[in-house]
């Protein structure tokens, strides 16, 4: 009897899982890897590998007696090269395009592909020279964004509005960048939109143009996703007309990619960032929802060689919220779930916590609790789904107490209650 295939998925967080669950339903086992041995992936792997995602030659000599059929990594741009290397090494169908995936982990080599398009840019300043991003950050109107060049899920990005803090905010830039650069960039003015996009045969075969909050500053950190973003249908062409210029520009004809930008008052349309691979913060659940698409199971068609189906079946509007803690702790319990999951514009509830487990007030991506998906006819009628929703929905956290303090504090019984 022949042995089932392998897929490989690198990374083993809540936006990569969907991945292990339908490699699995598609037939396939499933190889995870991620250094954290309590990932959520380690209990849904055939064969799990706690290590480093960035070691493609380790990876590969471990599983290489292994019929792996497909390597992939959604939601992760520090993986990319990983997976274009694997791709290479186990001879897997899908090989990334490499200057889409330099574009996914060196954001000022992005900005350099925007120049040579002629596209609009911004100000901004890319070193691991300290002296050189100070020097560069004076010349800049303020507030400036300081954040690595590499990294995703919005780690050690910092609003900086008071000069005196730039050489924090530097430091702690460079301690999330594997390269050691940092970026310095001019923040820009406007709404901050995202697009879910996926590319078959150099055409645009679905889109999802989101409008995206955030925290705000300091570290910006998306918070919600509505689709369709309301934008004039002018802007919406310009835009899909730029993502093609992108893609063209940087050989991704195939798979999915997605991007940070933001509109001005003038409708001016700036990319921030962006990545060849499916987005994070449950981006492939909000297109699932409005339009009916499974990303996750055509990125691994893509990646196996295979057909996709990217036909939209509905056009829903849709909102997801990331539901995150304001303070790290204990997780005691959660409150109003089962009234969340009734009411009638409520498609799906997850949360990635349990009680008992500690949390982490919410400075990055990786420290979201859950994902609340709503849909509703109107996005007025969307906005109050979710504003009651979060009147419901209430996490007990038992407040963590500081080193200093834990030894002659006795323990507090106090709690905090919140939604974010």
């Amino acid at each position: 009897m022949t042995e089932p295939q392998h897929i490989l998925v690198l990374g083993g967080g809540e936006d990569q899982l969907p991945a292990y669950h339908e490699a699995r339903r598609l037939g396939y086992r499933v190889i995870g890897v991620d250094r954290r041995p309590d990932a959520l992936g380690a209990a849904a792997s055939d064969l799990f590998l706690c290590m480093t995602t960035r070691a493609p030659d380790r990876i590969a000599a471990m599983v290489g007696h292994l019929d792996v059929a497909a390597v992939i990594s959604p939601a992760s741009d520090a993986a990319q090269e990983s997976v274009a290397e694997l791709s290479r090494l186990l001879g897997t169908p899908y090989q990334p395009a490499p200057d889409a995936v330099r574009a996914s982990v060196d954001k000022g080599w992005f900005h350099t592909v925007l120049d040579r398009l002629g596209l609009p840019g911004y100000a901004y300043a890319q070193s691991s020279d300290e002296a050189e991003l100070r020097r560069a950050a004076a010349e800049l109107p303020l507030p400036v964004i300081v954040k690595p060049s590499d990294s995703s899920g919005s780690k050690g990005v910092q609003v900086v509005a008071d000069p005196a803090a730039l050489p924090g905010a530097l430091a702690e830039a460079r301690r999330h960048s594997f390269t050691g650069e940092v970026i310095v960039e001019e923040m820009l003015i406007g709404r901050h939109l995202s697009a879910e996009a996926f590319l078959r045969g150099s055409t645009l075969a679905t889109i999802a143009v989101t409008e995206r909050s955030t925290t705000g500053a300091p570290h910006m950190i998306t918070t919600a996703h509505t689709v369709p973003a309301e934008l004039t249908p002018s802007t919406e062409i310009r835009l899909r007309s730029m993502i093609m210029d992108i893609c063209g520009e940087l050989g991704h004809t195939d798979g999915p990619v997605n991007f940070d930008f933001v509109v001005d008052g003038a409708d001016e349309i700036r990319f921030i960032e962006m990545g060849a691979r499916l987005g994070g913060n449950g981006m492939p659940l909000l297109v699932r929802h409005a339009f009916g698409i499974n990303t996750y199971e055509a990125a691994l068609r893509l990646a196996l060689g295979q057909p996709t189906e990217l036909t939209p079946r509905h056009h829903r509007k849709t909102a997801l919220r990331i539901l995150t803690a304001d303070t790290d702790g204990v997780l005691l319990g959660v409150d109003g779930t089962d009234t969340v999951r009734a009411l009638p514009e409520t498609v799906e509830l997850q949360l990635f916590a349990e009680p008992g487990s500690r949390v982490h007030r919410y400075t990055q991506a990786g420290h979201k609790l859950g994902y609340l998906l709503l849909v509703a006819d109107t996005h007025e009628a969307l906005r109050a789904a979710q504003a009651r929703a979060e009147s419901l929905l209430r996490f007990r956290i038992e407040p963590a107490i500081p080193r200093a303090a834990s030894a002659a504090a006795p323990r507090s019984e106090e709690l905090t209650e919140q939604i974010r």
